[in-house]
């Protein structure tokens, strides 16, 4: 495992780090219109497909929990290393009066059989060499029944690549949408959709730096526009099923 991932773990167990993940990373308008994003494509996929037992994996204070235990019949398995992040996560579902069932463990070492009709994660896999996310994919689909789903973010190196600096604090893979599908055939997934998310990202960080400081509404508004003209995409999200 590379010594980022490993600083990046240790990090997650920081209560102050835990405490102010959300509002840190997904307040601002950029953050914002991707968690809307996520959001709404895992809204999309539970309403479409209806999912009874639901495993989310590396749910962090449960920024996207909160938004899809609701639409589910029963409550779902949350897995997280961090206790401290499953802590903020547990005091954000009871605000809402929802329930998860909160597990502390590690998504390379899952305690579960093959009981679950859809896996998700957002900011876990991605963080990974490709070695360590083989293995979390044979983790995952060890817990899936035949045919169910895994959700989870991808990030686009055409446009990524240019865009990382040295000392970045936490490493990200980046792949072509050739080496993603490759990759998901070999781990053993079928492809069902590929949706990207922020679009021309280097106007919309533009907007972020000269409009926000003065406008968040202006400045979401904006790019809300720009994100919908299409082109490469930052990231994908990616939606697959167990072959």
């Amino acid at each position: 495992m590379i010594q980022g991932v490993v600083d990046m773990r240790e990090a997650y167990r920081d209560e102050q780090v835990a405490a102010n993940y959300v509002d840190e990373r997904f307040r601002e308008p950029l953050g914002a219109l991707l968690h809307h994003r996520q959001s709404a494509a895992m809204r999309r996929v539970v309403l479409g497909h209806r999912p009874e037992h639901v495993l989310e994996l590396a749910p962090g204070p449960a920024r996207l929990t909160v938004e899809v235990a609701p639409l589910l019949t029963r409550a779902p398995v949350i897995l997280d290393a961090s206790p401290q992040m499953l802590a903020q996560a547990r005091a954000r579902l009871t605000a809402i009066r929802e329930e998860a069932i909160v597990v502390n463990g590690d998504a390379f070492d899952l305690p579960f059989d093959a009981q679950f009709d859809l896996v998700y994660t957002f900011r876990l896999i991605r963080h990974f060499e490709q070695a360590e996310r083989m293995s979390l994919y044979r983790q995952i689909r060890k817990v899936l029944k035949p045919d169910g789903l895994l959700v989870f973010d991808a990030v686009n190196a055409v446009v990524s690549a240019g865009l990382q600096k040295d000392g970045d604090r936490h490493f990200d893979a980046l792949l072509e949408q050739e080496e993603l599908m490759r990759e998901l055939r070999d781990a053993g997934f079928d492809r069902i959709s590929l949706e990207g998310v922020q679009h021309r990202y280097r106007l919309l960080s533009a907007v972020q730096t000269l409009v926000a400081p003065r406008s968040r509404t202006l400045a979401r508004a904006a790019m809300e526009v720009i994100d919908r003209l299409g082109g490469e995409p930052l990231e994908w999200i990616v939606t697959c099923r167990r072959a």
